[in-house]
């Protein structure tokens, strides 16, 4: 049986952070998530994620410095980054492209089976 893949999902919002968590959990894929940005870097070197999902609004920072950082390791240069905000502008979402993000998505524009269908197309 293959190993499962690995996704870190950084979420400040509980909500959303549980429900990413269930949905993705049950296509088959091993989550760690935090609500910090801070916690996510570390997380990150420590689970050796295949993916991660990154809110640019934190608790204690926001999802482009992080993106940023994230390109900044060596083993993440490649690593998918899915970015999902409610930010729609087009410079944010141009800066998180920019930092690094693979594909962005609106939260108030896409479904849950959209963002499943998008991870599964960038985790491949």
């Amino acid at each position: 049986m293959p190993k499962k893949k690995k996704i870190l999902i950084v979420e400040d919002e509980q909500f959303t952070l549980k429900l990413y968590t269930h949905l993705l959990s049950e296509e088959g894929y091993e989550i760690m998530a935090t609500p910090r940005a801070s916690e996510a870097l570390r997380l990150a070197k420590d689970f050796k994620p295949d993916m991660f999902i990154v809110d640019l609004m934190l608790q204690d920072g926001d999802g482009f410095s992080l993106i940023k950082g994230l390109r900044q390791i060596s083993s993440f240069q490649k690593t998918p980054i899915l970015t999902l905000s409610n930010l729609g502008q087009e410079t944010d979402i141009h800066e998180a492209v920019k930092r690094g993000a693979s594909k962005y998505l609106i939260k108030s524009n896409v479904r849950f089976e959209d963002i499943v269908a998008t991870v599964k197309d960038l985790i491949k």
